[in-house]
């Protein structure tokens, strides 16, 4: 992916944008969500502080946000799951929360907890019209976003499993990283099971050309 006038922009204002790689993750979870807000209001998640963006930032802003959610969306209908996370985005033992996979995830979960209440609403009509299938459903998310957590703040994470009685888990970390594509893409299909409880769900954007 292409993202340098996007990059750029991050370094430029550094005080109202968040980082291109928190950037890139959250427009992933846009781009997987049951029901896609509209460019406004996801586009005002990347800012710092919304209140505080000026016209000629935010025009600045439209096109290089536009093209990382299409791009996005692009691969997610190629299915093409293993290239979402940029190439810099892989683990290592000296991870922080600075380094890029931390950063990608971190704008990944940001981006979820704005959309739960759509991601609640398609799974409470699944639990109208199917409710054996339900269950299932919102256990696998809790898996995804527990592992994508961990990856996000791996020291945070070590600390909780070593309140909850698993002091292995640093040594568990390489193995479970390679789940992550997977994980990611059991996200966009689950979404894509949800999406097809709402109502008109295929209306709420149109990307152009």
């Amino acid at each position: 992916m292409n993202h340098h006038k996007l990059a750029e922009l991050c370094d430029q204002y550094p005080q109202q944008l968040r980082g291109h790689l928190e950037i890139q993750g959250l427009c992933f979870a846009v781009a997987a969500a049951p029901e896609i807000p509209p460019p406004e209001q996801w586009m005002a998640w990347t800012l710092i502080a919304p209140e505080d963006i000026d016209q000629a930032l935010a025009d600045k802003l439209a096109e290089p946000l536009m093209d990382c959610f299409k791009q996005q969306l692009m691969q997610m209908r190629d299915e093409n799951t293993a290239g979402i996370m940029p190439a810099e985005c892989e683990y290592f033992p000296a991870m922080t929360m600075e380094s890029p996979l931390s950063q990608w995830l971190c704008g990944c979960l940001l981006g979820h907890r704005q959309l739960e209440p759509v991601w609640q609403k398609s799974w409470q009509r699944m639990q109208q019209q199917v409710p054996e299938k339900a269950p299932d459903a919102a256990k696998e998310l809790s898996h995804i976003l527990r592992l994508l957590s961990t990856f996000a703040n791996i020291e945070l994470a070590i600390e909780q499993a070593d309140e909850r009685g698993n002091p292995d888990l640093r040594q568990q970390l390489p193995g479970i990283a390679m789940t992550l594509p997977r994980a990611l893409a059991s996200y966009v299909r689950l979404s894509g099971t949800l999406a097809g409880y709402l109502p008109n769900q295929f209306e709420t954007f149109q990307s152009g050309d």
